[in-house]
C-alpha cells in the first residue's frame, strides 16, 4: 500500500510526524494477511514508516516521478491525497483537476489492476485557499466516476469529516484531523475490498527510459561548498532546500522560494556560477540562444539578485565585446544601451 502525496501524507502537523498512516496501520492490523506500506520516504512513529509523501510538492511533481516509484514498490493500493499546494499557491488552479486525472491515468496505465483511492482535500484555515479547495473538491467525484466507468479500480474518499478545527495551521491536520483521514481511507479500502478490487500481486509496467528533465538541479545556492536541492517549477519559480550536512530530513533546511521567476518557463532556466563567488546564479536560455543572467547576491533568507543582462549572445550572434563575469548591477547587456538595476527580490 502506497501513501502518496505531499507534506500531509508525510505528517506535518502531526505530533509524531506520522500523518494518517499510524492510525490507519492500527485499524488495518488484523484485517490484512500482509500489511506493508511502501515508498521511497520514511517518517513518523509506526511499525512501517515507508511512504511517498513529498513536502511542498504539487500534482505535477508526482506525475513526473510516479513511473519510477511504482515498479520497485509494486503497491496493490495507492492512497492519493494531492493538490493542496497547487490550490494554496493558486498555481494553475483551473487545470488542477485535469492534472489530478492525468496522474491517476499514469498510475492505472502502468498497473491496470492497481486500486487507486483518490481523496478530496482537507480544508484550510486560509479563506482564499479554502475557496479554491472547495472548487477543486467539487470536481474529484466526477473524475473518479469517469475512470471507474472505464473499468479502472479508482475509488473516491471524501475527507468531509475533517473540519477547520482539525487543522493545525493553514493547511495541515492536527492529530485529530489525521485520525479522521485514517478513518476515511479505511472505509475506502473496505469498499474496494468488498468490490473485489484488491489483489495480492499487481503487475506494474517497467518505467520507460528517460533523460532527467532540466527542471531539477543540485547546485550550491548559498556558497557554503555543499550541493543544495533546487526544484524549478513550470513557471520558472525555484524552490530550494539547503544542504546542512547529516542524513535524512535533519540534514536539509527548507529555504522556500529561492527565485520568483522572470516570466520565462522553467524549461528555459539554467544555473551556473557566472561571477565566481561560489553561489549559483540564475540563467534563462531564450529562443534565439541568447542567455540572460541574474547574479545571486546572497542576503539573509531569500537573498537578493542583481540583473546581469545578456550573458551570452548565442552562437549565431557572437558578442562584440566580452562581458565581465564579476559585473553585477551596473553591467551593460551587449544588446542594450540601457543599464540594468539590482533587484532586491529574486527573479
Amino acid at each position: 500500500m502506497m501513501p502518496l502525496g505531499d507534506s500531509i501524507t508525510e505528517g506535518t502537523g502531526s505530533s509524531t510526524g506520522s500523518s494518517y498512516r499510524a492510525a490507519l496501520w492500527d485499524r488495518l492490523t488484523g484485517h490484512a494477511d500482509r500489511l506493508d506500506f511502501v515508498g521511497s520516504m520514511k517518517s513518523g512513529r509506526l511499525p512501517d514508516t515507508d511512504h511517498e509523501g513529498h513536502y511542498g510538492w504539487k500534482i505535477g511533481g508526482l506525475s513526473a516521478n510516479i513511473d519510477t516509484w511504482l515498479p520497485p514498490a509494486r503497491p496493490n493500493v495507492v492512497l492519493l491525497h494531492i493538490g493542496t499546494n497547487d490550490v494554496h499557491d493558486d498555481y494553475r488552479t483551473a487545470t488542477a483537476p485535469a492534472r489530478l486525472g492525468a496522474l491517476v491515468d499514469r498510475i492505472t496505465s502502468a498497473a491496470p489492476d492497481m486500486t487507486v483511492l483518490v481523496a478530496s482535500l482537507v480544508p484550510s484555515n486560509d479563506a482564499p485557499t479554502q475557496k479554491r479547495i472547495e472548487a477543486f473538491n467539487a470536481t474529484v467525484p466526477g473524475l473518479v466516476a469517469e475512470r471507474r466507468a472505464k473499468g479502472r479500480h479508482v475509488g473516491y474518499v471524501g475527507m468531509g469529516a475533517v473540519t477547520p478545527q482539525d487543522i493545525s495551521d493553514d493547511l495541515h491536520p492536527n492529530d485529530r484531523g489525521y485520525a479522521k483521514m485514517a478513518d476515511a481511507f479505511y472505509d475506502g479500502i473496505a469498499r474496494a475490498a468488498a468490490d473485489g478490487w484488491i489483489r495480492q500481486d499487481v503487475a506494474v509496467r517497467p518505467a520507460p527510459p528517460r533523460t532527467p528533465p532540466p527542471g531539477d538541479y543540485r547546485v550550491d545556492a548559498d556558497g557554503d561548498g555543499r550541493d543544495d536541492y533546487l526544484v524549478v517549477e513550470d513557471n520558472g519559480v525555484v524552490k530550494a532546500w539547503l544542504n546542512k550536512g547529516g542524513t535524512g530530513r535533519a540534514g536539509w533546511t527548507e529555504r522556500g522560494t529561492f527565485a520568483t521567476g522572470v516570466g520565462e518557463p522553467g524549461s528555459k532556466v539554467r544555473f551556473a556560477d557566472i561571477d565566481g563567488d561560489g553561489k549559483a546564479d540564475y540563467l534563462v536560455l531564450q529562443d534565439n540562444d541568447v542567455v540572460k543572467g541574474w547574479i545571486n547576491k546572497g542576503g539573509t533568507d531569500r537573498g537578493s539578485w542583481a540583473e546581469f543582462g545578456t550573458y551570452a549572445t548565442g552562437s549565431a550572434n557572437p558578442p562584440t565585446r566580452s562581458a565581465s563575469p564579476t559585473s553585477t548591477a551596473t553591467a551593460e547587456p551587449t544588446t542594450s544601451s540601457s543599464r540594468t538595476t539590482a533587484r532586491s527580490t529574486p527573479p
